[in-house]
This record gives C-alpha cells, structure tokens and sequence, in this order.
C-alpha cells in the first residue's frame, strides 16, 4: 500500500510546483545591430518607478541575479549597457517588431545579412499591468533589447514575491543571449 502512496505524493508534489512556476507571456524586441559580443558588463538606470519599495527590490536583484548568472558583471563605474524597468498600469497601444529568434540571429547570421534585416511592425494591445525590462547600450544610448509582459493585474503580482520574481524571469528567458568568455 505504501508503494502506492509514494508516487502519488511525488506526482502530486511535481504537478503542484508547475503551478506554482507559471511562466507569463512575453513579447520582446532586440535592435538587429546590437554588438552582443562586447557587452560584458551592466548596471541599472536609476528611473522613477511607481512600485513600492519592496516589490521595487525584488525586481531589482532578480534582473541582477539573472545576468550575472548568464556570466555579465555588476560594473556601476563602467558597464557595457544599462538596465531599466517599470511598470505600466494603464492599457495602451504599442508598436513591437515581428523578428527571427533572437539566439540563432545573433549566432548565425553575418553582419552584412543583419544590416539587411527589415523591422516588420506589429502592433500590440498591451493590457493593464505590464511589467517592461529594457537593455540601452551606454555608447550611444540605443535600445538593445526590451521584453515585456501585460496583464499582471489579473493576478496582482505585486502581492506575492514568487509571482514577481516568475514575473522577471518570464521576461529575462527571452533574452537568450550568453557573452563569450575570455580564455585566461
């Protein structure tokens, strides 16, 4: 009898952590010409932000957690590209990009092939309660790449830790994007 009980503990277990970890759905859009090689380092824009202070922090050190776990320093003194979110109450309309996966462009496609590359637009209705991550080159102060997902009012995130920190990460899966390592 117990035999019994211990699958349907561990399947009970397994199923109850995917509800848990729902990912939310994510758009995101990366400038064609974007030097991803060199950018080795980061730090964030300081930007007026209408969250509280505690859900603020929490976005915070899961958008740096995330980076340089992908192998990007913390570098405030001198960072490759900033980093800024926030958080969108209202709904609005929103022009994104219809574009190749961001991984296998960047790896797979030459420079003259990306100089070609066409933006096709898309428009997007962004329902209330959109959480956007931007990456803004330092040189020059061009958009990188943005991700971000809509409808977080449906579940009020901002009350529940793992829904904002499942919040980030949906939107940070998206950046695929690993910089090369230096050979010591």
């Amino acid at each position: 009898m117990k035999k019994f009980y211990i699958p349907l503990l561990l399947l009970f277990l397994v199923s109850n952590g995917c509800f848990v970890s729902k990912e939310y759905p994510v758009e995101y859009d990366y400038n064609f010409l974007g030097d991803f090689d060199n950018y080795k380092s980061f730090d964030f824009f300081i930007t007026e932000t209408y969250m509280d202070d505690a859900p603020q922090k929490l976005v915070k050190s899961t958008i740096k957690s995330h980076l340089e776990l992908l192998g990007y320093k913390y570098n405030p003194d001198d960072p490759s590209f900033y980093v800024s979110y926030f958080f969108i109450d209202d709904s609005l309309k929103y022009k994104g990009y219809e574009q190749p996966q961001m991984e296998s462009f960047i790896k797979y496609r030459s420079d003259s092939q990306k100089e070609k590359e066409k933006y096709q637009k898309k428009k997007l209705q962004i329902d209330q309660g959109t959480l956007v991550i931007n990456f803004t080159e330092t040189s020059d102060y061009s958009m990188i790449w943005q991700g971000y997902t809509t409808d977080l009012y449906s579940e009020n995130i901002f009350d529940d830790p793992r829904k904002i920190r499942v919040a980030v990460l949906s939107i940070l899966n998206n950046y695929s994007y690993v910089p090369k390592r230096k050979n010591n």
